[in-house]
């Protein structure tokens, strides 16, 4: 771009590129102006969160190129700030991720109002079918440009995977970080609940870490990446949107405390460490739901994460308490102030109400309400029935079989000597999976109008649910996109609604062959043994059964069918053998399981 602008004698030309989050742009804004500035080239940054008028007097000014993200960019086109008419090329930057992000509509207003004649470059790390067919659409001759195309991975990045459980994750990774005293750190999570988590979880232990999350306003969120930059904060906590495109020299450590749900993630997180020629860690932990992502991940990256061997020593003992999050709004319940307490204080001013009787309440006073936390609910009121239909909305649920209380204390009565007496009741949902989640499932599958039946099922102590039927497969394309944000978004619902056991694993899967089957009663029940969830030592005595065999045969042998549970025990007894490998077989939630000699 910055050729062309020095080649060129229109002076009112501009070029614009496109970035799918608001760092990205900043960062790319900021390359243009280092390079461009002492060539007289005015570059401007236009996204959201910050001033549009001292961004459109910029642009007014005679900026060159605009680089931002496709919302701003579009409202300002609309408005005729920019002249979109005069631009002669435009970029999509991280164009796969413009397209997932759900900008496709403000991709192609862009292209539809710029000069016909411009050029268009679409530059990404992965590829998708918008990419090509939005190529094809505003382009009738596009060419594919592919650079080292022969591997996705960077050399100088030392790659290891722990086969750890949810619980170890935490003392593990502060194990590493005491471990790697110069760590410059990134820790990616799944979803914005975990990443705020995490970060409150480390910082309760004295590092110097923050998460970043869309949440922020955007000044809190530049000002949070110059920290990082500044290395006031040495660890940052994020989730994939922060893997692209973030570029800070010297990251030496990135953990992947969730394994990716999108193999192409994976690729991304890493190369955050290991850039311009410097070398880099990169250790993902594996847990129970990471395991069916692994599979994936190897397959794309064509090669085998080397896995970690572990100690009990590799754990730190001195963990602090998990903490209680809001998920609405990211932080510690602690953090949080009772709202009776500003209402005690209220009700006790003499300024407030002064004609008040003291032996009597108006009847039409509000119940008063206190929320601990999402898994509690309090309320005084002079009614049980109406203080239960308040938890009943609170809950969001209509069957008062799994709501439970207690009385926490009783107060006066409503007319001084007579009339009902004012209690304090506390509410919670008793943790009976089924009744609380498979409502919820099958109101989410109906306003999607999809045909699937859900099966939840106690196998304690887990819990299996199950989707099938007409438009399970749905859930199963694109790398089980569907299957993974239904799951996501069940575990963050049951969290709001039911204290969870450590102990209690929510395993979710999907039946993509019930095409014949009318409801999942009629699933085979050599299916259902199959995907039942073993005990460890039958297990282990399955194992045994197979090594044996291999030493007998002098040839591999497969284990029928396993979940993911399953196969991880196996995979982790079958590591302590020194004589025998194993590895997964096949696709879909089951798998098999091949053992045979080192």
């Amino acid at each position: 771009m910055l050729e062309k602008i020095l080649r060129s004698d229109n002076e009112e030309e501009v070029y614009i590129v496109l970035s799918p989050t608001r760092e990205l742009a900043q960062q790319t804004h900021k390359v243009f102006s280092d390079f461009g500035k002492p060539m007289g080239i005015k570059s401007v940054c236009i996204i959201g969160g910050e001033s549009s008028d001292q961004q459109k007097s910029e642009i007014t000014k005679g900026a060159k190129i605009i680089v931002g993200t496709p919302g701003r960019v579009c409202d300002l086109i609309k408005q005729k700030v920019i002249k979109s008419k005069e631009c002669n090329c435009v970029i999509f930057d991280e164009a796969d991720r413009l397209f997932e992000m759900g900008f496709n509509k403000d991709n192609e207003f862009v292209l539809r109002n710029v000069n016909p004649e411009r050029q268009l470059i679409m530059v990404s790390a992965t590829k998708n079918q918008e990419i090509f067919r939005t190529a094809y659409k505003f382009h009738s001759n596009p060419e594919e440009v592919q650079v080292e195309s022969h591997s996705l991975m960077v050399d100088k990045i030392d790659q290891e995977v722990a086969m750890i459980s949810e619980d170890e994750k935490m003392p593990y990774l502060v194990n590493i970080l005491r471990q790697h005293d110069d760590a410059y750190a990134l820790i990616f999570c799944n979803t914005q609940y975990m990443t705020s988590l995490v970060a409150i979880w480390l910082e309760s232990m004295d590092f110097k870490v923050k998460a970043i999350s869309g949440r922020l306003p955007q000044n809190k969120r530049t000002k949070l990446l110059q920290d990082f930059r500044d290395k006031k904060i040495t660890i940052l906590v994020c989730t994939d949107v922060a893997a692209r495109g973030l570029d800070v020299k010297d990251v030496n450590l990135v953990i992947n405390y969730d394994m990716p749900n999108e193999a192409a993630n994976y690729v991304h997180r890493i190369g955050r460490t290991g850039r311009a020629g410097k070398t880099g860690l990169t250790i993902g932990f594996c847990g129970h739901d990471d395991c069916e992502n692994l599979e994936d991940i190897y397959d794309y990256i064509g090669m085998k994460i080397p896995k970690a061997e572990i100690y009990d020593d590799d754990f730190a003992k001195d963990i602090t308490k998990r903490p209680r999050i809001d998920s609405k709004t990211l932080k510690p319940y602690a953090d949080r102030q009772k709202p009776e307490k500003k209402a005690h204080k209220e009700k006790s001013s003499p300024k407030s109400s002064p004609k008040a009787s003291p032996k009597s309440a108006p009847k039409d006073q509000p119940a008063k309400e206190v929320k601990i936390h999402e898994r509690f609910f309090e309320i005084a009121s002079y009614s049980y029935a109406e203080a239960e239909q308040k938890a009943l909305t609170y809950f969001s649920i209509n069957d008062t079989s799994i709501l439970e209380h207690k009385v926490l204390s009783e107060g006066k009565r409503k007319f001084l000597i007579f009339g009902p007496k004012e209690s304090k009741y506390q509410f919670k949902v008793k943790p009976i999976y089924k009744k609380v989640l498979l409502p919820w499932l099958i109101d989410i599958f109906k306003m999607m109008d999809l045909k699937i039946f859900v099966s939840v099922k106690f196998l304690n102590p887990d819990v299996q649910v199950t989707f099938s039927g007409k438009d399970a497969g749905l859930l199963l394309k694109n790398r089980f996109k569907l299957h993974n944000a239904i799951k996501d978004v069940s575990l963050s619902y049951l969290r709001n609604k039911v204290s969870m056991s450590s102990d209690t694993k929510i395993l979710f899967r999907t039946n993509a062959d019930d095409k014949n089957k009318k409801s999942p009663k009629t699933t085979d029940k050599r299916a259902q043994k199959s995907n039942r969830n073993l005990g460890e030592s039958k297990l282990q005595t399955m194992a045994d059964k197979a090594m044996q065999e291999v030493l007998e045969k002098q040839e591999g042998v497969q284990i029928k069918k396993l979940n993911p549970a399953e196969r991880r025990m196996v995979h982790i007894y079958i590591e302590k053998q020194d004589k025998f490998s194993s590895s997964s077989q096949g696709d879909g939630y089951l798998k098999n399981i091949l053992i045979d000699q080192v």
